[in-house]
């Protein structure tokens, strides 16, 4: 039972998202005079999990034999950016208010999410992560360097120079990811989800309680 209650409220939060970043879509279109026809409005409604709205199947089928999907995306990235921005303008807390309503989002499968990732890879973000990129290919190969010339002076620790140094390099490259993706806000609640489970665990309960006590 508290399970099915902490699903259903997942859910509700996840389309109380939707229906904000949708209603800044559609409010955005409205300052631009940018033309939203009914069906990009409904698919913004999309996900392959569940029937949204009654006729989002034929909806689909439609969009697929009269719009280009690369187009439409770029379209509804383009008007969340904005939306976005004009928010964190607006009121201080907006930027919060956002990234909360994406992380929401992001525990269900919903198409909405292509846009959102899209408006948050901005043109600058490319010349970004292009010039983080050679740095690390660069540290990469100074490590490597470095590790075989340390290595060979004898100065490494058995223990630690019997660790391959792909094994290393993969770490990094996996470090670097994750650091990426949560810029983007891809994890949402997580590590909070975690914080919260590690202090309700056994070891800080029961202390808590001697606490307490």
């Amino acid at each position: 039972m508290v399970d099915r209650d902490k699903s259903s409220a997942k859910h509700l939060r996840a389309q109380q998202a939707k229906e904000f970043l949708i209603s800044q879509i559609i409010d955005q279109a409205r300052r631009e005079n940018v033309l939203l026809s009914e069906v990009e409005q409904k698919m913004l409604y999309f996900t392959e999990s569940e029937e949204t709205l009654s006729d989002i199947y034929e909806v689909n089928e439609q969009f697929e034999r009269e719009y280009d999907n690369s187009v439409y995306e770029k379209k509804i990235a383009d008007l969340l950016r904005k939306a976005h921005q004009r928010n964190q303008q607006e009121s201080p807390t907006a930027n919060d208010h956002w990234k909360q309503a994406v992380a929401h989002l992001r525990k269900e499968d919903h198409y909405l999410l292509v846009m959102v990732d899209q408006s948050l890879q901005s043109a600058s973000d490319f010349w970004t992560d292009l010039k983080w990129s050679s740095v690390l290919a660069g540290s990469c190969i100074a490590a490597v360097v470095l590790w075989e010339y340390l290595d060979a002076m004898r100065w490494v620790p058995r223990r630690i120079s019997d660790i391959p140094v792909r094994l290393w390099l993969l770490g990094t490259v996996v470090l670097w990811m994750v650091v990426k993706f949560a810029r983007m806000g891809a994890f949402g609640d997580v590590v909070k989800d975690v914080f919260v489970g590690l202090r309700n665990s056994f070891p800080f309960a029961f202390f808590k309680k001697r606490k307490r006590g």
